[in-house]
């Protein structure tokens, strides 16, 4: 498989490895924090490829939709493409977990 060809379960399992890892690791371990927010940054930049494509299909599938209002496509559509708020969310919080890994290697650089 190809970088460019990541699966979306391959790319959310790396995020949930990293923040399992953040998770659990000691918080003066810059080494080990450089290592996980570099899979975490890469595995978003991946998971961006994929929010990109499903609000593709989502835009596809809410133009295409028979329903007259715009609540009634945005719900068939949202219904249809079940992935996108889901890679939204966890898009969310993956961005939070690495704002905190960034201010705690920065942290903890400068008192090494």
């Amino acid at each position: 498989m190809t970088k460019t060809n990541k699966q979306l379960q391959e790319i959310l399992d790396n995020i949930n490895d990293c923040v399992s890892r953040y998770e659990n690791m000691p918080l003066t371990g810059i080494k080990e924090q450089s290592e996980v927010l570099r899979k975490l940054t890469c595995n978003l930049h991946w998971l961006e490829g994929e929010r990109i494509r499903a609000h593709e299909r989502y835009m596809d599938v809410y133009f295409k939709s028979k329903e007259k209002s715009n609540a009634g496509r945005e719900k068939y559509a949202e219904n249809k493409v079940r992935e996108l708020y889901m890679i939204r969310r966890i898009m969310t919080g993956a961005y939070k977990v690495l704002e905190s890994l960034r201010s705690t290697i920065s942290v903890y650089k400068k008192e090494v």
